[in-house]
């Protein structure tokens, strides 16, 4: 029988994320908050990955290769001042993830490695963060489920990089992050709690991005305790949304919507005089 309150400290939490600042941030609250027994690292984006990666996009082609490379020179000032803005929100407190917690590097958090690792350590419930679709070998695992954080607003938007798709669609209202049970389908479980942010004409993308992370962490929070509690809300997905994969994202793209947005896109789609 699981009790109707449950002190949180005694609710075992596994993670799953990857690295950099808005993944610390989301791990360090989370441990404040929680019994954490270990986080999982999606840790397969190295420099010999990216590279490799790199190169397959551009079918080895070396007009391709050339064409991409001036266009990631362009966008290099705007990657520059995204990494300021999200250091800015979260910044390191004592470490990239907390100390004392235990802590797996894994290139695949699907694999039998990451499956042993986690089951031994028996969690009541995995939070899911920036990963890739994680499959029923971990879904099985926890004691009463498995949440994720999406930044994106379910049904209407899912797969990555929902944000940007929603400026480039001019279509801000669509904006925000869903919490949701996990499931098979692409941010497609049944859903917990969604949240939208406050937006201003300065936004960009990260700006808006890291506004979602700290939603949707205060909200993980709630949804944890409540799956514990065997309270957690969940709504089924009846809408098909749409559904952006990686390769819908090019780097042309990136350059036409950062354009509008240093043209005043965000004061226009907010009605601001």
């Amino acid at each position: 029988m699981v009790p109707s309150a449950m002190n949180p400290k005694d609710i075992s939490v596994v993670i799953l994320t990857s690295r950099g600042p808005r993944h610390s941030y989301f791990c360090r609250e989370l441990e404040r908050h929680f019994n954490l027994k270990g986080l999982v690292v999606d840790d397969r984006y190295h420099a010999s990955d990216r590279i490799l990666t790199f190169l397959k996009s551009c079918d080895y082609n070396p007009f391709r290769i050339l064409k991409r490379l001036s266009l990631k020179k362009r966008i290099l000032p705007f990657e520059k001042r995204d990494e300021k803005i999200e250091r800015a929100a979260f910044p390191f407190e004592g470490g990239e993830f907390p100390v004392e917690v235990p802590l797996l590097l894994s290139p695949d958090p699907n694999g039998p490695e990451a499956v042993e690792w986690i089951k031994a350590l028996k969690p009541d419930v995995i939070a899911v963060f920036g990963t890739r679709l994680i499959r029923d070998s971990v879904l099985s695992l926890a004691k009463y489920g498995v949440l994720n954080l999406h930044t994106g607003l379910s049904p209407f938007y899912r797969g990555g990089q929902c944000t940007f798709w929603c400026l480039y669609e001019k279509d801000p209202g669509h904006v925000g992050v869903t919490v949701h049970h996990l499931s098979g389908k692409i941010d497609g479980g049944d859903i917990v709690y969604t949240a939208a942010p406050d937006l201003t004409s300065e936004d960009t993308v990260r700006s808006i991005e890291c506004k979602l992370v700290k939603l949707g962490t205060r909200d993980m929070i709630r949804a944890i305790r409540e799956l514990a509690e065997g309270k957690a809300p969940r709504i089924p997905q009846k809408e098909k949304g749409k559904l952006f994969l990686s390769k819908m994202y090019t780097l042309e793209k990136r350059l036409q919507l950062e354009t509008e947005l240093g043209q005043g896109l965000m004061k226009k789609m907010l009605n601001l005089p």
